[in-house]
């Protein structure tokens, strides 16, 4: 996968996506100091633009719903344009096109997006019921029209849900509704076969038989056709990635 890049307002304060609080704050001060009036003279958008990152990162709940937008939103698929896409979305705390929508991060297990699931969207100012529907994907956007904010002089606000998938124990999310997920066997089941119990996301138990030698090496995959995840339509049905790893248990090292 491609590497990932370093998120706009990150950038701005000379870090990466992955730093410390502490790091933020001391990155913010810095700066501040740096482009202070009597240092750098015309620096007030440089300031104001250096708050502003602050405003968003230096606070942990804020952080999450922003790095959450950019990986879904603004570096997800077109990413040579997400510079210049920030140009519209900032200043503004608000990442969509209206002004009054209301922005929800959803988190929702693979399980959950196995088999669909209704569920509400409950904050300070709403309490909308939402449809999960059987095979959404993860950073996937669903609009409620009209049912965010109702502001005196306006019409209804979206309510605009972003899915943000957690892992189901050991299982993840491919393209084209396939799955994958990761099992380890000892040496001796790789070399002479065996049996294996896998969880499948639907709850059901896949027996997974192996033919002596069938696993040559680590990293050596099992295709399950079928057993993957249907499409929003349902025309298709993605496979079951099985990725193995071997368990060398007199050396205590499993690769």
């Amino acid at each position: 996968s491609p590497k990932t890049q370093t998120y706009y307002l990150y950038k701005l304060l000379g870090l990466s996506n992955d730093v410390t609080k502490t790091a933020i704050t001391e990155a913010y001060k810095r700066l501040i100091v740096k482009h202070h009036p009597d240092n750098y003279p015309g620096a007030s958008d440089i300031i104001k633009l250096t708050q502003h990152a602050f405003e968003v990162l230096g606070n942990s709940e804020t952080r999450r719903i922003y790095d959450l937008f950019c990986r879904h939103i603004l570096y997800n698929s077109d990413t040579t344009a997400a510079p210049e896409r920030h140009a519209h979305v900032y200043p503004k705390p608000q990442w969509v096109v209206q002004k009054n929508d209301v922005v929800y991060v959803m988190d929702v297990s693979l399980r959950n997006l196995y088999h669909g699931k209704k569920t509400t969207v409950v904050t300070r100012d709403i309490s909308v019921e939402v449809d999960l529907v059987k095979g959404m994907a993860d950073g996937q956007r669903v609009t409620y029209r009209g049912k965010g904010l109702n502001m005196a002089g306006h019409a209804p606000s979206d309510l605009i849900v972003i899915v943000n998938r957690v892992d189901y124990p050991f299982y993840k999310q491919m393209s084209a509704g396939n799955l994958e997920c990761e099992v380890e066997v000892d040496h001796k089941m790789a070399q002479g076969g065996g049996s294996v119990c896998i969880r499948h996301p639907s709850g059901n138990i896949i027996n997974l038989e192996l033919s002596p030698g069938e696993v040559p090496s680590p990293g050596y995959k099992k295709v399950l056709p079928k057993l993957g995840q249907a499409s929003l339509d349902k025309a298709q049905i993605g496979d079951l990635h099985v990725k193995f790893t071997i368990y060398f248990p007199h050396a205590n090292v499993t690769i």
